[in-house]
């Protein structure tokens, strides 16, 4: 099924949805987690698109609960790039919208996110919204707000991508038109969290500038 949006910009999640990067993520966890003797497996269905600091004050001791020791671990993220890939169809999407018409909301913070878009080669928007940006992480609204605004947009004119539910249910928070990607959850979680769409990867994307100035957004949903 086939489904076209007409927007004002496109917000996208990083991990996960631009890149795949869940191998070396749950490694980093894992490891840290038999550190302290926890069992991995509720962590690694919490994590992903939740701020590293949240994910220690809700899974991990208490002496784990600062932002140092949460940027000492997304240091060793940013180390480890075995593995790590774009999502197909990715390069060849962004390079099709015009710059300022899309940003990024990440939960990674900049020291996490910039080496992988450095090895990767893809070029960091004008707008690259992160956790030093805000208050409230995902779930929260905050940071799609933020993004959309800091391209001069509202975040109910704008579509968001994501593949985590913490994520999707912030962009729905936002009041964007969210798309799930199917990098994690299946069709049936992502609409739970609140997807109104779903598809496989950015190969199911088409994008163009009509001449209303709006982006015309070509959804595949097979």
């Amino acid at each position: 099924m086939t489904t076209e949006l007409f927007v004002q910009g496109i917000i996208f999640d990083l991990d996960g949805t631009l890149l795949d990067t869940h191998a070396v993520t749950e490694r980093v966890y894992t490891a840290e987690a038999l550190k302290y003797n926890l069992d991995p497996a509720p962590i690694l269905s919490y994590l992903h698109g939740v701020p590293t600091l949240q994910v220690l004050q809700k899974h991990y001791p208490p002496s784990t609960h600062t932002v140092e020791y949460a940027k000492g671990m997304e240091l060793d993220c940013a180390k480890d790039l075995d593995g790590i890939a774009v999502i197909p169809g990715t390069l060849e999407l962004l390079k099709s919208i015009p710059t300022g018409k899309w940003s990024v909301f990440t939960s990674g913070m900049r020291h996490l996110a910039l080496p992988r878009l450095n090895h990767l080669g893809i070029e960091k928007p004008e707008v690259f919204v992160t956790p030093e940006d805000i208050v409230n992480g995902k779930p929260h609204p905050e940071g799609y707000v933020e993004a959309a605004k800091r391209m001069g947009l509202d975040s109910r004119d704008c579509v968001v991508f994501e593949d985590a539910a913490a994520g999707i249910r912030s962009g729905c928070s936002a009041g964007a038109v969210v798309v799930g990607v199917r990098t994690q959850l299946s069709d049936k979680e992502l609409r739970d969290a609140g997807a109104s769409y779903t598809i496989k990867d950015m190969t199911k994307v088409k994008a163009s500038l009509n001449q209303d100035g709006l982006l015309a957004i070509t959804i595949d949903e097979t």
